[in-house]
């Protein structure tokens, strides 16, 4: 296809959980283009799925009002996602705080009584980083690495 490397996709997404699927389709789509197999692209629409997912859910707390951002970046032997939150509640963000310690140390993230779904993320990805600042913007940043000796041209 052409595509110059690094390629960016930034995009601001409604609060809404059904504009999910359709932009982690875009991206799906994008990787494939740009030479990444359809097992790495679907991969990678977990981890895009779970990240805004959590975004809208807990850090816009469901108010359409409210929006969060996507960012990815696509380079020849990698792909990197970030999702902004605009701050959810304190309780939600506490929770994000605890497990964020958790992993830190080597535990499970878990959040509230169930599993956020970061587990799945954490496995996917390379690395994945988490913020939260002052104002509970919270911030979630993974890297995934092209499987090594794979690439497609067609």
């Amino acid at each position: 296809m052409g595509l110059a490397f690094p390629y960016k996709i930034t995009v601001k997404l409604p609060s809404d959980l059904e504009v999910i699927p359709s932009i982690r389709k875009y991206v799906s789509e994008t990787l494939v283009a740009c030479g990444f197999s359809t097992k790495f692209a679907f991969r990678s629409e977990i981890i895009i799925d779970e990240i805004c997912n959590n975004a809208i859910s807990y850090g816009s707390n469901g108010d359409a009002d409210k929006e969060i951002e996507l960012a990815c970046e696509i380079h020849e032997d990698r792909m990197e996602m970030s999702v902004k939150d605009r701050g959810g509640s304190q309780i939600h963000t506490d929770r994000l705080k605890e497990a964020v310690s958790r992993n830190r140390l080597g535990l499970p993230i878990e959040y509230e009584d169930s599993k956020l779904g970061l587990e799945i993320v954490k496995l996917l990805s390379e690395t994945i980083e988490f913020n939260v600042d002052e104002n509970n913007v919270t911030s979630i940043h993974a890297v995934r690495r092209r499987e090594e000796g794979v690439f497609q041209t067609s």
